[in-house]
């Protein structure tokens, strides 16, 4: 059985992890806290079953950051990159940050997510759906 895999790391190179393919999906995130931790408009996400996410070298060096919406952000202590995230609502699944991940990806960005925190500044010049939170209630513009 010929396993797909990519792999992603961080900044300075020191955290590097690899992903079993499939991915689940991969949306952009326009949520305040996403924003926040990656000091941008907005984070494309993927994610994968935990069980499909491995490091490969740095794991010692990953920081974990709890936040108050019981999201778990997993960065680099060495350059500060932010690649990843897990949640309590969301058990058994790892997200990780498309930006963060190198190769061909089996899935292309399907939607907008948490679009009513869009930054006033951007606009999504795209065609696909944009949804208010992580639901699938949609945000006509």
């Amino acid at each position: 059985m010929n396993i797909e895999h990519l792999t992603g790391g961080c900044f300075c190179g020191g955290v590097q992890f690899q992903v079993e393919k499939p991915l689940e999906f991969i949306s952009h995130c326009h949520c305040e806290s996403c924003r926040l931790s990656h000091s941008a408009a907005f984070v494309t996400w993927t994610s994968v079953p935990t069980d499909q996410f491995q490091f490969v070298t740095g794991s010692d060096l990953t920081q974990r950051y709890q936040s108050e919406s019981g999201a778990q952000w997993g960065f680099c202590r060495r350059c500060g990159s932010s690649m990843l995230y897990e949640i309590e609502s969301a058990p058994g699944r790892i997200y990780i940050s498309l930006a963060s991940l190198e190769g061909s990806f089996d899935l292309a960005p399907e939607s907008h997510v948490s679009f009513e925190e869009q930054v006033p500044w951007f606009h999504a010049g795209d065609s696909l759906p944009k949804y208010k939170g992580k639901s699938r209630e949609p945000i006509n513009e």
